[in-house]
């Protein structure tokens, strides 16, 4: 009778774990994200705040370098593809980091938190999860790209380096430089000096490395040298300018943001590669008569495909292209060539 009794009392204890256990596993799962358009219409930044701390904000990976710890999202106006707003991602913990780690440029994911408040005019996000909504399998298929350049190692010798703006707004506050094949978020505190530039410049910049963050590796532009700020190459003089370039062929594979693949070649001007993508906009038959023709020369070459940071790139092939020069936007994503025929343009022999 004693026995049956503890055992009866031993079973409803076990049941009360098994109940708070389960409601604890639950209640600390990931929920759906839910996705309100007005909420992300002007990108006001309160509303969005008001997301993030909520059901989630949701967005598009800019960029992802595990190796830097480096991840930006990017966040679009519903109403228009032009207007975004990019925030830095940061995990305070392994099991968000590791998360960080997997994603790839293109992936739609959601992601719960709060805005630190810091200095810099792109917001850095303190992420308190992050659940991946859609993953962009453009490059599933190739090696994933391994940067070369060791930061900030390779500049701690140095005060100055030529470089490409990577990004540039909010009136020249925001600056990104590339330098090599990695990417560096430069402190402005006198945006007179960088408010003129285009994405695509080449430049010489001075600077210090800051001590915080370690990584990414973050820059301050020196306003107290000599020359702080000297643009060597401006990507906005080639505009409406006919040119004759020739470079590797590339493939942006189709993204999220575009309805089919994007051919570009790779053009270097004072040892610095420049992407110009190869496109007609006066008439889409044409221009789909230009991609067909591009995909049949990348098709024709894949053994020698090679992985780039975004993209895909063929070293064996070169393709020689001739037309007017586009850049019409400080925040162009790159220059462009426009191409009237199949005739503008052609491999070159090996």
């Amino acid at each position: 009778m004693v026995l049956s009794r503890y055992r009866t009392l031993f079973l409803a204890l076990l049941g009360l774990v098994l109940v708070i256990t389960l409601g604890i596993w639950t209640s600390s799962a990931e929920e759906p994200c839910s996705y309100d358009p007005a909420a992300y219409r002007g990108l006001e930044l309160s509303r969005l705040t008001t997301e993030l701390e909520g059901t989630g904000m949701v967005g598009r990976m800019h960029g992802a370098a595990a190796d830097a710890n480096l991840f930006v999202l990017s966040v679009r106006d519903p109403d228009s593809f032009f207007k975004h707003r990019e925030f830095s991602l940061l995990a305070r913990d392994d099991q968000t980091r590791k998360k960080l780690g997997q994603l790839n440029r293109h992936d739609q994911i959601c992601v719960q938190g709060r805005l630190l408040d810091n200095p810099s005019p792109q917001k850095h996000v303190e992420l308190k999860s992050v659940q991946v909504l859609d993953h962009w399998a453009g490059l599933d298929a190739f090696p994933e790209y391994e940067h070369t350049v060791d930061l900030p190692e390779e500049l701690k010798s140095q005060s100055s380096f030529v470089g490409k703006v990577h990004a540039i707004g909010a009136e020249g506050t925001i600056l990104v430089m590339e330098y090599k094949d990695g990417v560096l978020p430069i402190f402005v505190q006198a945006p007179d000096l960088t408010k003129n530039l285009y994405r695509g410049d080449i430049v010489r910049l001075a600077y210090k490395i800051q001590q915080w963050p370690q990584q990414p590796t973050h820059l301050q532009l020196n306003a107290e040298a000599e020359q702080p700020m000297e643009v060597l190459d401006a990507i906005a003089s080639l505009h409406n300018q006919p040119k004759t370039y020739s470079g590797k062929l590339v493939k942006f594979p189709q993204s999220p943001q575009l309805n089919f693949d994007v051919y570009a070649i790779e053009v270097e001007t004072q040892g610095i590669n420049r992407t110009f993508t190869l496109v007609n906009f006066e008439n889409p038959e044409e221009f789909k008569n230009i991609r067909d023709k591009l995909a049949e020369i990348w098709d024709s070459h894949t053994e020698t495909i090679t992985t780039g940071r975004n993209m895909l790139i063929n070293p064996e092939v070169i393709v020689e292209a001739t037309g007017n020069i586009n850049v019409v936007s400080t925040e162009q994503a790159n220059p462009q060539i426009l191409l009237k025929t199949t005739a503008d343009f052609e491999m070159q022999a090996s």
